[in-house]
């Protein structure tokens, strides 16, 4: 029976939660209100939640998952590059991404897109992208979610489903991007917390951090080095995140939307400082798993049969209610605010990209926010049918999504403005090329046709570079006429 002190825990998190998705709907009165938040958003606030978007389910399920069977592999390889991710992303994006969505009134990334490279098609390609990259993402998350809400429930995996996406759906549904990323900033206090709080009671219970590191010591000594040839993550893994998530979030169009949103262009240079401390504090939750194995080896809990379970695992058997419920709701917290962002691209993709600048269809602003939330509710139900039967580890289906973002999306925006020779040619051939070859290079690796030591995403995101810089070398100069402005005026 589930202890009543988490179910308290939870139940007072889930009405924070839809109290600011009750409070923040009042503020949605057009598609910009519900997309880009008004742009009235501050530094903290866009760092936080840029922060917890990219601390996913991903982060706090996959990674301790991996963690558990590799030590600090995952852990030194995958936070450290998305450190270095934010230096990189918002040095290359943000201010030019502000600029030109408060000139040109652009509400989403393919709106960014034909106004760079003055044609509809980009548009119509990059939504295609940004749904299909969503579905993969979305599922991942969902994924996530059922196995952490079937400890908290103790209850079927399915059940797990329908419970976040009902709580998710609704204060996105309510209060768009702005009661999103007050949520989300929100939930970032509480991973940070969470995180603290798992490592008190877990070293206690292993011995310390030293006696951790002894007990994985003679198990694998590979398991404390960054990467290993005999045993985990080799050199050619390592070089694969620094390219997906170093480098290749500049194509994470949940990530990026975010620069639309703040209010001044000069709180820009806060913002990645912040999300980057923050960003170190929670990656101490990954330790999490590697606790588990060190237990695991000293014979005091049971192998996991999934790795994906070691957080819930974790949980049951080393923390008392009261704190585990906290430490649940901070692995909540970072799938909810992933997922409920994607959500939100994905609205504006269906509605705006596709419905009133796709299709031409006139809508009014009312209009614009009734479809987005429809939208909304829309991609919900059909992701988590995806999710009911998922087909691979959580790390990897959310890695796969994440390379085929940064592959179909990447070098094309940032090329749209810090590249004058970049045209609309190049573009279109590198988003292409880029989404096909990781779609096709991921189902290869998945059937066990072709295992390339590079990942399969950020061999795809190389040949999307390639492709745009060779594309539009060799065909006509195109003069854009958006992109003096963004480099000059800023």
């Amino acid at each position: 029976m589930v202890d009543p002190i988490v179910i308290a825990l939870f139940v007072i998190y889930f009405l924070i939660t839809i109290g600011i998705g009750i409070y923040s709907a009042r503020f949605q009165k057009s598609m910009a209100d519900f997309y880009v938040a008004g742009r009235q958003v501050g530094p903290f606030m866009v760092a936080f939640s840029a922060c917890a978007t990219i601390a996913s389910g991903f982060f706090f399920v996959g990674l301790p998952g991996l963690s558990y069977l590799f030590g600090y592999q995952p852990m030194l390889g995958l936070p450290v590059n998305a450190v270095l991710a934010y230096v990189i992303v918002f040095g290359l994006l943000a201010k030019p991404m502000r600029y030109l969505s408060e000139k040109y009134d652009l509400l989403t990334v393919p709106d960014l897109y034909e106004l760079l490279y003055e044609t509809k098609t980009i548009r119509w390609i990059s939504s295609i992208i940004i749904i299909l990259g969503i579905f993969g993402f979305m599922v991942s998350q969902w994924v996530a979610m059922g196995v952490m809400f079937q400890t908290l429930l103790n209850s079927p995996y399915l059940t797990g489903l329908i419970v976040g996406v009902v709580v998710v759906g609704f204060y996105v549904v309510m209060g768009g991007q702005l009661g999103n990323m007050w949520v989300s900033s929100f939930q970032m206090l509480v991973m940070m917390a969470g995180a603290v709080i798992a490592l008190v009671y877990g070293f206690g219970a292993v011995g310390g951090f030293t006696e951790m590191n002894k007990t994985l010591a003679s198990f694998r000594p590979e398991v404390l080095l960054p990467f290993s040839s005999k045993f985990g993550l080799n050199i050619w893994t390592y070089i694969s995140f620094f390219l997906l998530y170093a480098i290749g979030t500049i194509g994470q169009p949940h990530f990026t939307t975010r620069f639309f949103t703040i209010k001044k262009i000069d709180q820009l240079r806060w913002t990645p400082a912040i999300s980057a401390v923050a960003y170190v504090f929670i990656t101490l939750f990954l330790m999490t798993g590697m606790i588990y194995k060190a237990a695991e080896l000293k014979g005091m809990v049971e192998p996991l049969k999934n790795p994906d379970m070691a957080v819930s695992q974790f949980l049951v058997k080393f923390m008392p209610a009261g704190a585990g419920g906290l430490v649940l709701a901070a692995a909540v917290a970072a799938i909810m605010s992933t997922v409920s962002a994607f959500i939100i691209v994905s609205a504006s993709t269906l509605t705006r990209d596709l419905l009133q600048k796709g299709f031409n269809i006139n809508l009014t602003e009312n209009q614009g926010v009734l479809y987005s939330r429809i939208s909304t509710i829309i991609m919900c139900i059909i992701t988590v049918l995806f999710a009911i039967k998922p087909p691979d580890l959580v790390a990897w289906l959310g890695n796969a999504a994440f390379g085929f973002f940064a592959a179909g999306l990447g070098p094309a925006i940032v090329a749209g403005v810090r590249w004058r020779r970049a045209n609309k040619y190049g573009a279109i051939a590198s988003m292409v090329t880029g989404s096909l070859t990781a779609l096709l290079l991921y189902v290869l690796k998945v059937q066990k046709v072709y295992v390339p030591k590079l990942d399969t995403g950020a061999i795809a995101f190389l040949v999307s570079i390639a492709v745009i810089i060779v594309i539009s070398l060799i065909t006509p100069y195109q003069k854009r006429e958006a992109l003096p402005g963004s480099v000059k005026e800023i």
